[in-house]
């Protein structure tokens, strides 16, 4: 007998009944959770501005090759019922061309209460070799890492970049 059969094989009924109704319970405030990302039409989440600095703080259109990039994000949730927070990640990606090859990325984890803004900078570095010319800047907010089951929870946000020699 497995450890698994030994100890289903051990509960009670009530017992059993228990898991059953937290596994349902388990299941419906999952669902509940996807749902509440995406509420009436619109993400939980907005981004209500994108400012690009410099190392020094300096507001940004264009930058050298081989210098720092902040992305600095506000991020709003919309929620103002939501009494649990919202995690989320922030992220900041550079791309360059078409098909687009990505030259820098920065990240940011935080968690807002309905209602709640935030500001944060994430940064990357502008490669040395990279071309010049105008660079998207992509600004995105998923729940998680996608590699741990994140799905986006804002729209999209682009600007863009002007990389120098």
């Amino acid at each position: 007998m497995s450890v698994f059969e030994y100890i289903v094989n051990s509960m009670t009924t009530k017992t059993r009944m228990s898991m059953a109704l937290f596994a349902v319970f388990l299941l419906a405030f999952s669902s509940l959770m996807l749902h509440t990302a995406y509420a009436n039409g619109s993400y939980v989440l907005q981004v209500t501005s994108v400012v690009l600095r410099d190392e020094n703080g300096n507001v940004i259109t264009s930058i050298s090759r081989g210098k720092f990039v902040f992305a600095e994000v506000t991020v709003k949730n919309t929620q103002t019922y939501s009494y649990a927070s919202q995690p989320f990640l922030l992220i900041a990606r550079l791309t360059y061309g078409s098909p687009p090859t990505m030259y820098g990325i920065g990240a940011f984890k935080g968690s807002l209460a309905g209602g709640q803004s935030m500001t944060a900078a994430p940064g990357f570095l502008v490669p040395r070799d990279a071309p010049t010319g105008t660079y998207t800047v992509t600004i995105l907010v998923f729940s998680d890492w996608p590699s741990a089951g994140g799905y986006p929870i804002a729209t999209v946000v682009t600007t863009t970049l002007t990389v120098t020699p």
